[in-house]
C-alpha cells in the first residue's frame, strides 16, 4: 500500500515538472516567434519588399506545418516523441541561424517553409503531452493555462522587439537565443514525453471528416485570431476611434486570449467541454452583432466586448483540446492533434485575405461579417455534433 502511495506520488511529481517544463518552453518559444514575425516584415519594408512578398515570406511557415502534420504521427513512431520534439526543435533554431546574412527572398522563404516544417512535431506533440499528463479532473485548467501561457508569449513578443529596437542591437540573436532556451528545458525531460507510436488507424484526413465541430474549433480560432491581428485596428480607424484607441483594442483583444483561459478552463472542468463550448461560440457571434450596432460610440463597452471576445475566440481552441483528451489518448491522440493544428494552421492562411477583401467590399463592417459567419457555423455546428464532445 505504501510502495502504491509512493509510486502514486512519483507520478504526479513528474507530471508536475513536465507540464511546468513545458510552460517554460512554450513561454520562451512564443516571445520568440512573436517578435521574429513582425521583425521580419519591418526589416523586409524596409529593403523595398513588396507587401505581397512579404505575405509570401510569413504564410511560408504555416504552409510548412499544414504538410508536415499528416506525417507527425509517423515521425514520432520512428524517433520517439521526445527525440522527435529536440531534433525537429533544431532544425527549427538552425533555420533562424541565416536570416541576418543571407538576404535573398527566396532564401528567406525556403527557410521559413523548413521552420514550418520543423515545427509542425513539437507544436502536436506539446499539445498531446499537456493532455497526457492532465488528468480529467484538472485537463480544462492544465490546457487553459498553456492556451494563456503561449498567448502570453506571442503578445511580449513585439515588445521584445521593440525594445531590442530601443537598445540600439538587433533583435535577431535575442529570438534565437530564446529559441534555445526553448530547446534546452525540453532536453532533460525528454525521458518524460509519452509513448504515441500505436493508433487504432486513424488517419488526420479521416478525423477531419468525422469531427467536423471539434476541429472548427481550431477554425473559428484560427480564423478570428489571424483576422483581427491583422484587421482590427484598421476597423477600429475606419469606424471613427482614433490611432492610439484603435490599437488599444487589440491589445484589449489579445488580452482577453491571455487573461481569461483559466475562467473558461475552471468551467470546462466543472460542466465539461460541450457547454463551454456553446457558450463561446454564443460570446462569439455577440460580438459582431454589437459592434456592428453601433458600439464603437461606447470605448468602455467596446473595450469589455473585445476582452471577453478575445478569451472566446482562444477559448474555443483550448476546450477543444479538452475534449480531444477526454476522448483519445495514445498515438490516436496525436493524430487527432495534428489535424486540429492543420485546421487552425490553414484558418490562419486563408482567413485574413478573406477578412481583407470583405473591408474592401463592404466598408467598413466587412470584418464583423466574416467574423459572425464564421461564429454562427462554428456554433451550429457544435449544437448539432454534441456527440463529438
Amino acid at each position: 500500500m505504501i510502495d502504491d502511495e509512493a509510486m502514486r506520488g512519483k507520478v504526479e511529481q513528474q507530471r508536475f515538472m513536465a507540464l511546468l517544463g513545458l510552460y517554460a518552453s512554450i513561454f520562451a518559444f512564443g516571445i520568440s516567434f512573436g517578435g521574429l514575425v513582425p521583425w521580419m516584415a519591418t526589416d523586409m519594408d524596409g529593403r523595398g519588399i513588396s507587401g505581397f512578398w512579404i505575405g509570401v515570406v510569413s504564410a511560408a511557415q504555416p504552409v510548412g506545418v499544414l504538410i508536415m502534420a499528416p506525417f507527425t504521427q509517423h515521425i514520432v513512431r520512428r524517433f520517439g516523441s521526445g527525440n522527435a520534439m529536440i531534433w525537429c526543435g533544431v532544425i527549427s533554431l538552425a533555420t533562424m541561424l541565416p536570416l541576418a546574412e543571407w538576404n535573398s527572398l527566396v532564401g528567406w522563404i525556403t527557410l521559413r517553409f523548413i521552420s514550418g516544417l520543423a515545427g509542425s512535431v513539437p507544436w502536436v506533440v506539446t499539445e498531446t503531452w499537456i493532455n497526457v499528463a492532465s488528468s480529467d479532473r484538472n485537463r480544462g485548467r492544465s490546457v487553459a493555462l498553456y492556451a494563456a501561457v503561449m498567448a502570453a508569449g506571442f503578445a511580449t513578443g513585439p515588445e521584445t522587439l521593440k525594445w531590442a529596437v530601443e537598445l540600439g542591437t538587433s533583435p535577431l540573436p535575442w529570438f534565437i537565443g530564446l529559441q534555445f532556451l526553448s530547446l534546452l528545458i525540453i532536453v532533460p525531460l525528454r525521458r518524460l514525453a509519452p509513448l504515441l507510436e500505436h493508433n487504432d488507424g486513424t488517419h488526420v484526413f479521416g478525423v477531419i471528416r468525422s469531427l467536423p465541430a471539434l476541429m472548427s474549433a481550431a477554425l473559428i480560432s484560427g480564423a478570428l485570431d489571424a483576422s483581427f491581428f491583422n484587421f482590427l485596428a484598421i476597423w477600429g480607424e475606419r469606424v471613427g476611434l482614433g490611432e492610439s484607441f484603435a490599437l488599444t483594442l487589440l491589445s484589449v483583444f489579445i488580452a482577453g486570449n491571455v487573461l481569461l483561459q483559466f475562467p473558461i478552463g475552471w468551467l470546462a472542468d466543472r460542466y465539461g467541454p460541450y457547454p463551454i463550448m456553446l457558450l463561446c461560440g454564443g460570446l462569439c457571434m455577440l460580438g459582431p452583432l454589437l459592434l456592428w450596432g453601433g458600439l464603437a460610440a461606447h470605448p468602455v463597452l467596446l473595450g469589455g466586448v473585445a476582452f471577453v471576445w478575445g478569451g472566446c475566440v482562444w477559448g474555443a481552441y483550448a476546450v477543444a483540446l479538452v475534449a480531444m483528451g477526454r476522448r483519445y489518448s495514445g498515438g490516436t491522440l496525436a493524430v487527432v492533434n495534428a489535424a486540429f493544428v492543420m485546421a487552425y494552421t490553414f484558418a490562419n492562411i486563408v482567413a485574413p485575405p478573406i477578412a481583407g477583401s470583405a473591408m474592401d467590399l463592404m466598408n467598413p463592417h466587412g470584418l464583423m461579417l466574416v467574423a459572425l459567419i464564421v461564429a454562427v457555423s462554428f456554433t451550429l455546428l457544435v449544437a448539432l455534433r454534441r456527440a463529438e464532445f
